[in-house]
């Protein structure tokens, strides 16, 4: 019944070129401002969840150290860290080095792991025996470098022996890794921790435990869930060791992620009142263009709520329209910044490697509802304009 009368009225009413034409003008724009809206919730939200699951792919969720630097993983210090209920821990050795290959040679960090320990604790795969080495993608593209190549690093003797001449290796290329970091996939690769330790002459010495308490496939829900095992860590371990969770060192670029995005998500409603001004330059120009054809209507029976409900159904239609093409451009955009050479970000300013939308559906109800009060406060005008003229003033008007 509504749509049936919805239909003429709508003929009525977009008959012309120019009418159209600004039909589609205010589509257009109104999608495009909401799709700026939710491009940037998904940045955001996306920026932050790449950071952390790169993060907890090299970290764990609670890293340990000493400021002593090196400390035997003995029975004593397993108890507390078992007493923490972590789903698992591995221990490793972090040092310093110097990668070469042909006439290059990069700074790197060198981290001796158990290979199925650090998966467990991680979540990163990574394929290792004893004299084999697992690389960057960033640095593995910097120096050149491919799976069964042989590499030289260049290690120091640690604290015994620092006078001595660094220790030169070869080792094997086994795996290229990607932690999604752009500092990490650049600087860091993978030892055995035997191979590690033999070169620095530590022995069973290690600088690090990595600890996680939620299986690493699975986003980390809340940071609040590593409260309490930080707490009771830091309570029970020896005052020279150090616990931070995994985020410690971006813990102000998370925190500006945040405030970020409040902040801008109220500048870019600036956005959304600019597409508003278009509905409202839509709804003027229709009231006025086609007021002649209004007055016949009414004067040949059509009810004023009659009209008043096609302006609702029509406001109401542009928005679910925008909201439709708005999804639209969004897809768009995230499969540009994955595949479109010129929306890839500089990692090196940036922090990661790369970036994707993301966004929850608490995202979309939010920028869809906000977008729809605005746009009805659009149809609202219009409904006082059309409740203020009455048949009377039609006639006047018409005949003067």
């Amino acid at each position: 019944m509504i749509l049936g009368s919805y239909l003429p009225i709508l003929r009525v009413v977009i008959h012309g070129r120019s009418a159209v034409n600004i039909l589609i003008a205010t589509l257009i724009s109104f999608s495009f401002s909401i799709s700026v809206i939710l491009s940037t919730f998904g940045l955001m939200d996306g920026f932050d969840f790449l950071l952390k699951s790169g993060l907890r792919h090299s970290s764990g969720d609670i890293l340990v150290t000493s400021r002593k630097g090196f400390f035997r993983f003995d029975s004593d210090l397993e108890a507390i860290v078992k007493e923490s209920k972590p789903l698992a821990y591995t221990a490793v050795i972090q040092t310093e080095a110097f990668i070469l290959s042909g006439e290059k040679s990069k700074g790197i960090l060198v981290r001796g792991i158990d290979p199925e320990g650090f998966k467990k604790s991680s979540g990163l795969t990574v394929k290792l025996n004893s004299s084999e080495i697992v690389i960057g993608n960033v640095l593995a593209k910097e120096l050149g470098l491919n799976i069964g190549d042989e590499v030289a690093l260049a290690f120091g003797k640690g604290n015994e022996s620092s006078e001595e001449l660094p220790g030169l290796r070869l080792f094997k290329i086994s795996d290229i890794v990607t932690h999604g970091i752009y500092q990490k996939d650049l600087r860091f690769v993978y030892l055995h921790r035997n191979d590690v330790a033999n070169q620095i002459n530590v022995k069973d010495k290690v600088n690090q435990l990595i600890l996680t308490y939620q299986a690493p496939s699975v986003p980390l829900q809340s940071l609040e869930i590593l409260k309490k095992p930080q707490d009771y860590l830091r309570r029970n371990l020896e005052v020279n060791f150090q616990v931070k969770p995994f985020w410690s060192e971006f813990s102000f670029l998370i925190e500006a992620v945040k405030v970020e995005k409040f902040s801008i998500s109220l500048i870019l409603q600036l956005i959304v009142v600019v597409a508003v001004f278009n509905i409202l330059a839509f709804v003027i120009y229709i009231l006025e263009k086609k007021s002649q054809e209004f007055f016949f209507l009414r004067a040949i029976g059509l009810s004023l709520n009659r009209i008043s409900h096609f302006w609702f159904l029509t406001i109401f239609s542009i928005w679910a329209l925008s909201c439709l093409g708005a999804y639209f451009l969004t897809e768009v955009f995230n499969w540009g910044l994955q595949h479109l050479t010129f929306l890839k970000i500089p990692g090196e300013i940036y922090v990661l490697s790369g970036l994707s939308l993301k966004l929850e559906m608490m995202d979309y109800v939010l920028v869809y509802f906000l977008s729809l009060l605005w746009i009805f406060l659009a149809g609202f005008m219009a409904y006082i304009r059309i409740k203020s003229r009455t048949i009377i003033q039609g006639l006047r008007q018409e005949f003067s």
